[in-house]
């Protein structure tokens, strides 16, 4: 919900893997790896995933295109979102039980 509000742009669709159009922005992620992160997909068959998908969701924020920009180009940077990530993705468990039990917002935005 957080990217939702940020994401003034509409720069993002949040999608389940159960949609069409999400099948066919992942198609050069294995199916059996797709619930294994986040995913960052472009609809020229670029995709992020895992911290690298967190680097590309930073261009929600007010100067995220910087933000980012400077991310890639900084491995160390890059790293430490990796590191972020992996660390919070390993105790997914613990982290649910501090967010209310609701089901995540589709927010399907023309994809054309």
């Amino acid at each position: 919900m957080a990217i939702r509000v940020l994401d003034r742009r509409r720069r993002f669709a949040l999608l389940p893997f159960s949609d069409p159009a999400a099948n066919e922005l992942l198609k050069s992620v294995p199916i059996q790896r797709r619930g294994e992160s986040i995913h960052v997909a472009e609809p020229d068959g670029w995709v992020a995933s895992a911290g690298d998908a967190l680097i590309e969701l930073t261009r929600a924020l007010p100067a995220g295109d910087r933000i980012a920009d400077t991310l890639w180009r900084h491995r160390p940077l890059r790293q430490l979102f990796h590191s972020g990530y992996d660390f919070v993705a390993h105790r997914r468990g613990t982290f649910s039980r501090m967010v209310p039990n609701y089901p995540p917002p589709i927010v399907r935005p023309d994809l054309a």
